[in-house]
């Protein structure tokens, strides 16, 4: 006999087949942010290395310089100088062009990550 309701009862058949798709939307919703979420912080984390290991090698190639420069001049204080003016080129070309560095580059990752899922999603390109 309950059989026959369940047969009989399409508007619950329909209730029941749009609450199990509002589930499986929220459970795609949540399985895209956690994927997302993993790439940032693994992007994060590999970023913060890579300007730690920048860090290390800008130090060193910045004393080599030091170094050589003042073998060069023969004056301990001019190598410091002209090290110091090298490197304060260089942060003002890094200023001058911030916007497509640090700016352009990271917006981009992040709209591809998040809304490049053609493939994802079937509709390949």
């Amino acid at each position: 006999m309950e059989n026959q309701n369940s047969n009989n009862n399409p508007l619950g058949d329909l209730f029941s087949s749009i609450k199990c798709y509002i589930d499986l939307r929220i459970d795609e919703i949540k399985l895209a942010l956690a994927e997302n979420l993993a790439k940032i912080f693994s992007r994060i984390f590999f970023f913060f290395l890579l300007f730690i290991l920048v860090g290390v090698v800008l130090g060193i190639v910045a004393a080599a310089l030091a170094s050589w420069l003042t073998a060069l001049t023969g004056n301990h204080t001019a190598g410091l100088l002209i090290t110091a003016a090298v490197f304060l080129l260089i942060i003002l070309g890094l200023f001058l062009f911030k916007d497509r560095f640090l700016i352009n580059s990271p917006l981009r990752m992040f709209l591809r990550m998040f809304f490049d899922d053609n493939s994802k999603n079937g509709k390949g390109k």
